[in-house]
């Protein structure tokens, strides 16, 4: 079930995701250098069985993807075709989730989900939405 709603409801609806969030403000640090970055559209979707996801869409593609759970959100980046060549060299320089994720990295690797549970691992995944927004980029252009 998506559920769709007018600027205040959705303001409403973040404001209540971040309260019962624990370390919400990676999310709103988070939502803050997407919005000021990006410029994109945002879907809140609840389902009762996964609970609140907001999908973040630019030029028609997705950005990115927020899932919220108990203890911490996580975010499902797409990952493209150059991500490996992109970020071989810059492994050491990442977050413990990310060496642990990127270790399981192919070709075939079409997305990855970070959870973000700390400052190190929210610039990651800032860093990570960056190269997914170069991506949709160069398919407009």
């Amino acid at each position: 079930m998506e559920k769709k709603g007018s600027k205040v409801d959705e303001e409403h609806e973040l404001q209540m995701i971040l309260s019962e969030l624990p370390n919400s403000q990676y999310l709103k640090i988070l939502l803050a250098q997407i919005m000021r970055h990006y410029d994109p559209k945002i879907k809140y979707i609840f389902q009762k069985r996964t609970g609140w996801q907001l999908a973040i869409e630019q030029y028609n593609g997705s950005l990115c993807r927020i899932k919220i759970h108990k203890e911490y959100f996580s975010v499902v980046i797409p990952f493209p075709d150059f991500g490996i060549q992109y970020l071989t060299p810059m492994v050491q320089v990442m977050s413990n989730e990310f060496k642990e994720k990127f270790e399981d990295v192919s070709k075939n690797t079409r997305q990855i989900e970070m959870k973000v549970t700390s400052e190190e691992e929210m610039e990651d995944v800032i860093f990570l939405v960056s190269l997914q927004a170069k991506k949709l980029r160069k398919l407009v252009v």
